[in-house]
């Protein structure tokens, strides 16, 4: 039977998810610590599972990946967390620009103003 440090292994590597955190999870502000811990120390691991590359090797695996498929609603740690990145990650994320509006070619305003007015 496998233990526990086998569950959601992924050799070593650590799963930092710059593609939709570019400063990494801790920094983010978006996740807890253990969350952080869960999805640096396992997040290959999610992602193989969740995407069909790897096949379950343990229970918890198991029901990981019927999670994935909509079978069931999140109900480990391992299930919860992966739930949380992805809604996370899926986000439309809206930048501000405090310079020149879309609609201008070389960013300067054709209407006049009055600094008075302000």
């Amino acid at each position: 039977m496998a233990t526990q440090f086998q569950d959601f292994d992924q050799k070593g590597r650590k799963f930092w998810g710059t593609d939709h955190f570019p400063y990494g999870f801790a920094r983010s502000g978006e996740f807890t610590r253990e969350q952080v811990q869960l999805l640096e120390n396992h997040g290959y691991a999610y992602l193989a599972l969740a995407s069909g590359e790897r096949t379950p090797v343990t229970p918890e695996e198991q029901e990981f990946v019927k999670y994935c498929l909509g079978e069931k609603e999140p109900q480990s740690r391992h299930e919860k967390v992966w739930a949380i990145f992805q809604k996370k990650s899926s986000r439309n994320v809206v930048f501000v620009s405090l310079g020149a509006s879309s609609n201008d070619d070389d960013g300067v305003s054709s209407e006049p103003f009055d600094v008075e007015e302000f």
